[in-house]
C-alpha cells in the first residue's frame, strides 16, 4: 500500500511558524497536525492535512535529555480532539537543517510509545509522526491493523509550484 500526505503551502508555513517560536526552556516546539483521510485505490491511501494544533507553552516539561517533551496535557487536548473528528493525527515536530531529515533514536522510541494512544480514540484511522528540516520532511505512519510503522511514501505540498518530497 503507498500512503502520501497532502499539504498546502499555506498550512505548512503556518506549522514552520509556529515551530520556530523560543520557548522558555524546551530546546525546540512540536505540534499535532489532524488529517482526513481518502483512499484512492485499493492500495493507496492518502493523508490530507486539514488542522495544525500547536501545543501550549505549559503542556512542555522541562526534561533536558530530549529537545522538547510534552506532558499529559497536550495530549489529552489532541485525544479529545480526535474522539470528536474522524482525524488522523500526525505527531510533528523539526530538525533545524536542510535536507531530507530522519527520525532519531529518541524520535522512534517515543514514537512507538505515544502513536498507540491515538488508536485508543480513533481506531478506524492511520496516524503516526512526521519529522521536518527546513526544506523537506519524512513521516511513518501506523495503519490500524499493523503493529510496525511503514513510511510515508511521498508528501506533496500544493501551491505554486507544487513541490513533492522525497
Amino acid at each position: 500500500m503507498s500512503t502520501r500526505l497532502r499539504l498546502l503551502d499555506t498550512q505548512l508555513e503556518e506549522i514552520h511558524l509556529d515551530l520556530s517560536r523560543p520557548h522558555l526552556f524546551a530546546a525546540e516546539r512540536v505540534g499535532f497536525l489532524t488529517c482526513g483521510l481518502a483512499r484512492v485505490a485499493s492500495d493507496s491511501l492518502v493523508l490530507l492535512g486539514n488542522c495544525w494544533h500547536r501545543v501550549a507553552d505549559e503542556d512542555y516539561l522541562d526534561d533536558p535529555r530530549v529537545g522538547a517533551c510534552i506532558g499529559p496535557a497536550a495530549f489529552r487536548k489532541i485525544l479529545q480532539y480526535a474522539y470528536h473528528e474522524a482525524v488522523s493525527v500526525l505527531h510533528v515536530h523539526r530538525h533545524d537543517h536542510y535536507g531530507t531529515p530522519s527520525f532519531s533514536s529518541i524520535d522512534t522510541r517515543s514514537a512507538r510509545e505515544y502513536v498507540p494512544g491515538f488508536f485508543n480514540v480513533r481506531r478506524s484511522h492511520p496516524h503516526g509522526a512526521l519529522v521536518l528540516s527546513l526544506d523537506n520532511g519524512a513521516g511513518e505512519i501506523w495503519l490500524p491493523s499493523q503493529l510496525d510503522p511503514r513510511p510515508i511514501d511521498r508528501v506533496d505540498i500544493i501551491g505554486v509550484p507544487l513541490r513533492r518530497w522525497p
